[in-house]
């Protein structure tokens, strides 16, 4: 109630100042001046246009949030065809990946868990409600224009498990004019890929479409150490097949009226590795998955003040594990998950003057699961939500404006206990040249409970509560000209998060899940980035120093109080150079993560490692084609080492891909 409070007084004053402020300069944005949410997403220069940190289009330097946007370029100059593998080096993030190939991935934010990070694809939910997860696995990069990703908090924009923060993966809009390519790729543990694009815009109408399959055997090599040799062993149960399609057709019926529909498709077998605990290990576990998914987004700007858009989709789901080496009550282990999703978001972006402007909007979801492992399940979501901007242009030199950022939603659930996320954010600019802002924000953001946790049958608990976040972090930017352009970044964080979903043993051998875990995470983040050269020349530097510990105790002598989170390295460091020779393209990229623990109470860790990866990208006109040819080397200096506990990464990956594009 205290926050509520505040963040009411708050935005009060922050209105009644807006409503006297002056019009702010020519050279900034005004959101809700007619340009779309689209075109605004897709201008990339050192000041970017974002999306993600306010649902409308606002310079990434004047958010109240830790952005990092990931453009299309670095998508395509990276190695490896999983959008993991873009993310990989952004600061506050860590990637937990159970293998190579398609094997499981996740992705948290800030040292919360992965079901702590909202996955949106075109601005609508990714993550399962089933398990909370998005799997990156299957993510592939293909049909990628540009990733967000949005450190800290974000409930009060997008509703349940945003308390890390948000990554918004927008796809490729299609082409003008006439468009086609076709990419294959061959690799190290026989692994290939083929991929067929076409689109094109005709008038009022433009279309695109993608297949793409990507195989293996995943039977790579890797170095076990027993404590008293290390021997090379090779990978048999980590092969893969996955298959993925998407469609996108845009149309404008008039200059005010626009929509936009897609599906995509992804069809995936693959090998579930099991452990490795000595050097027999081997199991034949499988993971069948299937994901359909239909969104449309239809824009009108009735008058200039006024936008309104109305986003839709669909999902169904399937997914199917079988493993006859484990057995559960005598029975051979068999689960089945069918999940049909449905979500359908009205909402208005004004303009009532130069000084402010904002959003509002509904939501409503009915999601359902049908499994051999849980009840049958339906939850119903009714959200509400508002956002404002408030600029205050000051008749100062330092500091010359003041932009407050004003949020609530409103979210009740059918199962579970709803919940009011307020938020408020500030940004201050302190230097218009050389650039130089500071941010700030404070909100409550939370996750609820995924049907594994509330109605799995042999131990689910349907009284859970939602788990809750307090947030707070700050940050300053500087954007300075330096030979090029240099863009400094810092940020400190701190989520406390309360009533955390814990699985605790019940009985027998079952587990069960209760909210009886705090934790709070705290850290810095800091990144430099160094532009020249015309543009051809970019080196990027970034850490992240997290300090994610449990701060309950589950029963009195708790030994896993005041101790670190499995898995979440104290410190990351990333290096990333691209440069443009002539008409190659250079990416190379060096991370080194520091140790983790693996278990609860800090006794065993996995070491630090580092890993480097590199890929060069050229290209051949050819008349009205052009050819291309990429060869990319994951983790060139052949290390050996683990992300999760037994489960090793592959040695050294060699790939080469060979593209003809009209």
């Amino acid at each position: 109630m205290h926050a509520t409070r505040f963040f009411l007084f708050v935005s009060s004053l922050a209105l009644a100042a807006a409503l006297h402020a002056s019009a702010p300069d020519s050279s900034r944005t005004a959101v809700g001046s007619g340009a779309s949410v689209d075109s605004l997403s897709r201008v990339f220069a050192l000041d970017e246009i974002v999306v993600t940190a306010t649902r409308w289009g606002a310079s990434s330097s004047a958010v109240p949030a830790g952005v990092t946007v990931i453009s299309h370029d670095d998508i395509q100059s990276v190695p490896g065809n999983l959008l993991s593998a873009a993310l990989s080096g952004t600061p506050g993030l860590s990637l937990r990946s159970y293998g190579g190939g398609s094997s499981l991935q996740t992705v948290s934010l800030r040292g919360m868990a992965p079901e702590h990070t909202l996955v949106l694809v075109d601005g609508q939910r990714y993550n399962s409600f089933q398990n909370g997860l998005a799997d990156f696995g299957l993510l592939s990069s293909a049909p990628v224009d540009h990733v967000e990703v949005v450190r800290g908090g974000e409930s009060a924009l997008y509703g349940a498990d945003a308390i890390g923060g948000v990554i918004n993966v927008i796809t490729t809009p299609p082409p003008e004019g006439l468009h086609g390519s076709f990419v294959a790729g061959i690799g190290s543990a026989h692994s290939g890929s083929t991929e067929l694009q076409l689109g094109g815009g005709w008038g009022d109408f433009g279309g695109r479409g993608l297949i793409r399959r990507d195989q293996g055997r995943g039977d790579y090599e890797f170095r076990y150490d027993d404590g008293q040799t290390q021997t090379m062993l090779r990978r048999s149960d980590g092969d893969y097949s996955v298959l993925t399609g998407d469609f996108r057709g845009d149309v404008r019926l008039s200059p005010t009226f626009r929509g936009t529909a897609s599906f995509s498709y992804t069809d995936a077998d693959r090998g579930s590795p099991e452990a490795v605990t000595d050097p027999s290990s081997g199991g034949s576990a499988r993971l069948w998955d299937r994901l359909e998914v239909l969104r449309g987004a239809i824009d009108w700007d009735p008058a200039e003040i006024i936008s309104v858009r109305l986003n839709g989709s669909a999902q169904y789901s399937y997914e199917h594990y079988d493993n006859p080496g484990e057995l559960l009550n005598g029975t051979e282990l068999r689960d089945l998950y069918t999940n049909h999703d449905y979500i359908i978001t009205p909402q208005a972006l004004f303009r009532v003057s130069p000084a402010l402007s904002g959003l509002a909007g509904v939501e409503y979801a009915r999601v359902s699961l049908a499994s051999s492992e849980t009840q049958f399940a339906v939850r119903v979501q009714r959200s509400a939500f508002m956002s404002t901007e408030h600029i205050i242009r000051l008749p100062w030199v330092a500091p010359f404006e003041m932009i407050f950022y004003p949020s609530v939603r409103y979210d009740a659930f059918s199962d579970v206990s709803g919940d009011i996320s307020p938020k408020l954010g500030l940004n201050i600019g302190l230097l218009k040249d050389p650039g130089l802002r500071l941010r700030a924000s404070y909100g409550k953001s939370f996750r609820a409970p995924d049907f594994n946790d509330l109605y799995w049958l042999s131990g689910g608990n349907p009284f859970l509560r939602p788990e809750r976040a307090l947030a707070f972090d700050a940050g300053l930017r500087a954007d300075l000209p330096l030979w090029g352009s240099l863009r400094l970044d810092a940020s400190y964080f701190s989520i406390d998060c309360r009533d955390r979903i814990v699985w605790v043993p019940s009985i027998g051998t079952l587990w069960s899940p209760k909210n009886i875990s705090s934790a709070v995470s705290r850290g810095f983040e800091v990144e430099a980035s160094w532009s020249g050269l015309d543009g051809a020349l970019r080196i990027t530097l970034n850490s992240t120093w997290t300090d994610v510990k449990k701060t309950s105790a589950d029963y009195p002598g708790d030994p896993t109080q005041g101790k670190r989170l499995i898995y979440e390295p104290p410190q990351t460091f990333n290096a990333i150079v691209q440069a443009k020779i002539g008409g190659v393209d250079i990416y190379l990229r060096h991370s080194w993560i520091s140790y983790r623990y693996t278990t609860e109470v800090n006794d065993q860790y996995l070491p630090d490692f580092t890993v480097a990866s590199a890929a060069l990208r050229y290209g051949i006109p050819l008349g009205p084609f052009t050819a291309s040819f990429k060869v990319e080397v994951n983790n060139l200096f052949n290390s050996s080492y683990q992300v999760i506990a037994l489960y090793p990464m592959p040695m050294r990956d060699i790939r080469g891909t060979l593209g003809i594009e009209l």
